[in-house]
């Protein structure tokens, strides 16, 4: 922020009225702020609920860390405010009433609740006649002895009088394929033996050469243009008109006070604009001479001629080929292997063991219970 800071109260228009600067809100904080400061704490009104670990109570007790207390003034939070809320700051304290006394205070010292009383009365629990409170023991039962009676007349498996003999195999031997001389014969590659082959000829005057067509192109008198033919014509003409930028705005402090004084400038302008259209430019057709063309001769020559009988297309001599000698296999010269039975055995199953088991549970009754406790305090409000 700069330094010296500068400030303004009102500000001054070009038609000579005044406007004051008024912030409500700030005032309305700095007449809260200073009220603080002169009396130390603030009162926040009259006890209504409050909210603590998430419950709503109807009451406060020293230490209590509540995350809002609501008044007849209204609702203050220990975090950031919504919508209608206020924040609760160190030393704002509110009035609770208890057993018809509504002289006790509770006071927000930043961490938790302070509990505040008149030193002339006395505590609530002075003006009882009796009182009472609940109590929930604290300790725990030491483990007892449960005794049954009843009759062994019940079946049970205990184990195996003869153990299992579980299932086995044993695979035959296997003797493998064997190949014996004279299982296979290599056989004779084919052969190919290409005859002999004449070339082909051209005997003189297999072929008469043509007579070429031709073409003469008429002679050509070009066009030609008279003096006189186009006339030009006037170009269109625009003229801007002149243009002003106006002047802008302006904000300064008045010569006396701090005040502001501001101007509203002036517009822009602009001289209006001007335009000709010109004239178009004209054109004399019977200045244009097209100019002329003579007429083409055509010939249209004669074509080539071929002789096929002068041409000798050539000769080849006859292939000759000789088949190959396949590969023989001799199976009998073959043994596959062979492979000894399998052997299978399912083993034998296991013969149970048994014995008796009570089944009529009849009464039990446990041994007395011991319990060991810890100390405790009553609390009675």
């Amino acid at each position: 922020m700069p330094d010296p800071k500068n400030y303004f109260s009102f500000l001054d228009l070009a038609d000579g009225s005044r406007w004051y600067v008024n912030d409500a809100e700030a005032r309305e904080d700095i007449a809260r702020i200073l009220d603080i400061i002169k009396n130390g704490s603030r009162y926040i009104g009259k006890f209504v609920s409050a909210v603590v670990g998430g419950e709503t109570v109807s009451d406060l007790k020293e230490g209590d860390v509540p995350t809002s207390i609501t008044t007849t003034a209204g609702t203050f939070v220990t975090g950031t405010p919504s919508t209608g809320e206020e924040a609760l700051m160190v030393g704002d304290y509110t009035q609770i009433v208890r057993n018809g006394q509504s002289n006790i205070e509770l006071m927000w010292n930043g961490q938790a609740i302070d509990e505040f009383g008149s030193t002339s009365m006395l505590k609530a629990l002075a003006f009882k006649d009796s009182a009472s409170g609940s109590y929930t023991p604290a300790g725990t039962n030491a483990p007892s002895v449960v005794s049954f009676t009843g009759t062994a007349d019940g079946d049970f498996v205990t184990g195996f009088d003869v153990d299992p003999v579980l299932p086995s195999f044993s695979e035959g031997a296997f003797t493998p394929a064997s190949l014996a001389e004279g299982f296979y014969t290599a056989g004779a590659a084919a052969q190919f033996s290409e005859g002999a082959f004449t070339p082909a000829s051209l005997a003189a005057g297999f072929v008469t050469d043509g007579v070429a067509p031709s073409f003469s192109e008429g002679a050509f008198t070009p066009a030609a243009i008279q003096e006189g033919f186009v006339t030009a014509g006037v170009a269109p003409s625009f003229t801007e008109g002149a243009f002003s930028a106006g002047t802008l705005p302006t904000l300064v402090p008045a010569q006396s006070g701090d005040g502001l004084v501001f101007s509203q400038g002036t517009l822009p302008s602009k001289v209006a604009d001007t335009w000709s259209a010109g004239s178009p430019t004209a054109i004399d057709t019977t200045k244009f001479s097209g100019g002329s063309k003579a007429a083409d001769t055509w010939s249209a020559g004669s074509p080539t001629i071929v002789d096929v009988t002068k041409f000798d297309g050539g000769s080849k001599a006859a292939d000759t080929f000789v088949a190959n000698t396949p590969a023989a296999i001799d199976i009998t010269k073959f043994n596959g292997g062979s492979k000894a039975a399998d052997t299978f055995s399912a083993g034998t199953a296991p013969t149970l063991a048994t014995d008796k088991a009570i089944t009529d549970l009849g009464s039990a009754e446990a041994a007395a219970q011991v319990f060991t406790g810890t100390a405790a305090t009553i609390t009675v409000s």
